[in-house]
């Protein structure tokens, strides 16, 4: 099984990017990315997840090397990574569209909503 360290280097060569150029969109030194790479440091949660976003991967996969549930959904996986980037507002007005929608789908099945309450019958 491949380690943190070689996952990582080897998702940045396969984006086609220099640890020069991975490092400047996460906002790290090129040196401190090639800690990570050896296995001399390891990235914070804020960083990993920066790494992520900027690889097109999830954060279990950037650190486990494993598929995740959204893996067969990869565009609508990255929207949901993107959205850390979003303003508060931003990313209370995605969540309040991602209910409707979740909402709407459950009553489609006969269920209730996301994140709705079961209301005592009367």
């Amino acid at each position: 099984m491949v380690g943190f360290p070689e996952h990582l280097a080897e998702l940045r060569r396969s984006r086609g990017l220099t640890q020069a150029a991975l490092a400047e969109r996460i906002g790290v030194r090129p040196n401190q990315l090639s800690l990570y790479e050896s296995g001399r440091s390891e990235p914070s949660l804020g960083v990993l997840r920066q790494l992520a976003i900027a690889l097109s991967v999830s954060c279990d996969d950037l650190v486990f090397g494993g598929k995740d549930r959204l893996a067969s959904t990869p565009g609508l996986q990255l929207a949901f990574e993107a959205t850390v980037l979003l303003d508060a507002e931003e990313q209370k007005a995605v969540r309040m569209l991602l209910d409707a929608f979740l909402a709407a789908h459950q009553h489609r099945r006969g269920g209730e909503g996301p994140r709705s309450r079961k209301r005592p019958s009367r």
